[in-house]
């Protein structure tokens, strides 16, 4: 890696632990950071976690306009920065790695843009660790080609969590039809998953008892989607469809 500046190794070798102290050590600092990605999915669903490959890698997310404050903490406890990317595109990502760790860090800055732009920044502030349950589901189910893990992830986030209408252990549905409700693309690309959710991949099986609990949570989260109010604009982008692209590639970093 090129173009990068040096920091003491201070970071711990569970990733999930790390990324509390970096959330923590961020907090204390006056900084908001909330983690989100696969390591969030761990913290959240706990033992009702399904299998999956070990984690390599935190992502976080941060306030719009905070990136060179959040540049400043994570360098402070043993990141080092990719430089000439972060000059680039810190104002919507950071690049960072743990040395010792050989761990990458990533920081989405605003917004979580990836094959749909999600508000994620929004609404910070609701849990302590992670962006909330509903955002959390929302970026993987944005996603347009999810993969086994993907998938998982969401499986056991629903098998965790039921769906309603707060955010109070529960995958906001109110929050999740909202977004969707402003950008036909998303609500496509979301529709399109919820009906993926209906079926096992090839590595693992829920349940009968886990199968019949996502069932029922996703055909909340359809009918939500369905039920809220649409605008005109939307309604204008539905008529073209799948005819006109509605997501993004997204960037490798």
């Amino acid at each position: 890696m090129t173009g990068v500046t040096m920091a003491d190794p201070e970071t711990l070798s569970s990733i999930t632990d790390e990324a509390r102290r970096v959330v923590g050590e961020a907090s204390a600092r006056g900084e908001v950071v909330r983690i989100v990605g696969s390591v969030a999915f761990d913290l959240r669903a706990g033992d009702a976690r399904l299998p999956r490959p070990p984690l390599n890698d935190i992502d976080l997310m941060a306030p719009a306009r905070s990136e060179r404050r959040v540049t400043a903490v994570l360098t402070s406890i043993g990141y080092t920065g990719e430089r000439e990317f972060n000059a680039r595109h810190g104002d919507r990502r950071l690049l960072f790695m743990d040395m010792a760790r050989e761990r990458k860090l990533e920081v989405f800055v605003g917004t979580f843009a990836m094959c749909h732009t999600l508000p994620l920044d929004e609404r910070l502030e609701i849990d302590p660790e992670t962006v909330p349950l509903a955002e959390l589901m929302l970026t993987k189910l944005q996603i347009v080609e999810l993969n086994e893990k993907d998938l998982g992830d969401m499986h056991s986030l629903l098998i965790s969590y039921d769906v309603g209408s707060s955010d109070a252990r529960q995958i906001n549905s109110d929050r999740i039809s909202q977004l969707c409700a402003r950008d036909w693309g998303l609500h496509h690309t979301v529709s399109l998953n919820l009906t993926r959710l209906g079926e096992d991949p090839p590595s693992y099986t829920l349940s009968s008892g886990q199968r019949r609990t996502v069932d029922e949570r996703v055909a909340r989260l359809q009918r939500a989607l369905e039920q809220a109010p649409k605008s005109t604009a939307w309604r204008i982008r539905a008529r073209l469809g799948e005819r006109v692209r509605w997501y993004v590639e997204p960037e490798e970093m």
